[in-house]
């Protein structure tokens, strides 16, 4: 589960009780924002509670896009059938308070843009994953090994990082299993999202505005 980004696109934070399938983005411009243990805070010292969804999006639906690994030859490595958490809510829930990810399946984090430096912890985490770090190129940055730490403070809990515009959380020690490691390139399908590997154009069709842009 991410930690608040210091700018966040306010998106579904300042709406409530929206269906998954209908929402649509706010995007309030010039609004910075300090990621403060999970406080969004607005202009003039106001501060708004950065609220998780009510639970994990991976017990409310059916996976909805997968993730491919390939090696630098092309050759596949593994596939993913992945959930999607795209709104700050779903993305700060994370896997928090679910009690395990099947095989070969995993949660992607997305987000507007690329940025050099994204945290997760495992807040609420009883199980192991991995954690993949993946840039807007379609790369692997960086594969972190992550465990639980009941009853540490968030303040204290370890910081996993990475530059990434998208970040993949699956079964722990498949990374190891499946040769995932910096530099493997990652391709994307689904009906919101898509991203094909560097080298090729990558179209991205999000879900909030139904805008497509290439990269």
């Amino acid at each position: 589960m991410d930690l608040p980004e210091p700018r966040l696109e306010a998106e579904s934070i300042m709406q409530s009780g929206f269906r998954r399938s209908t929402r649509s983005a706010l995007l309030l411009i010039g609004v910075v924002t300090l990621a403060v243990a999970g406080l969004l805070v607005l202009p003039r010292g106001v501060t708004a509670p950065v609220a998780p969804a009510t639970t994990s999006v991976i017990l409310e639906e059916e996976p909805t896009h997968r993730v491919f690994f390939e090696n630098q030859r092309g050759q596949s490595l593994w596939v993913y059938d992945v959930w999607v958490a795209d709104t700050p809510r779903e993305r700060y829930q994370g896997l928090s308070d679910t009690e395990k990810i099947s095989r070969d399946h995993g949660l992607l984090f997305v987000y507007n843009q690329e940025a050099d430096r994204r945290t997760f912890v495992m807040r609420g985490m009883r199980y192991p994953i991995d954690i993949v770090f993946i840039d807007g190129t379609g790369t692997v940055t960086a594969v972190h090994s992550a465990v639980p730490e009941p009853g540490t403070v968030e303040a204290d809990l370890t910081r996993y990082a990475g530059r990434a515009r998208w970040v993949l959380e699956i079964p722990h020690r498949s990374a190891d299993r499946h040769y995932i490691v910096p530099g493997t390139t990652v391709r994307i399908t689904g009906p919101a999202y898509a991203v094909t590997p560097q080298g090729a154009v990558s179209m991205v069709t999000r879900r909030d505005d139904s805008r497509t842009s290439a990269r």
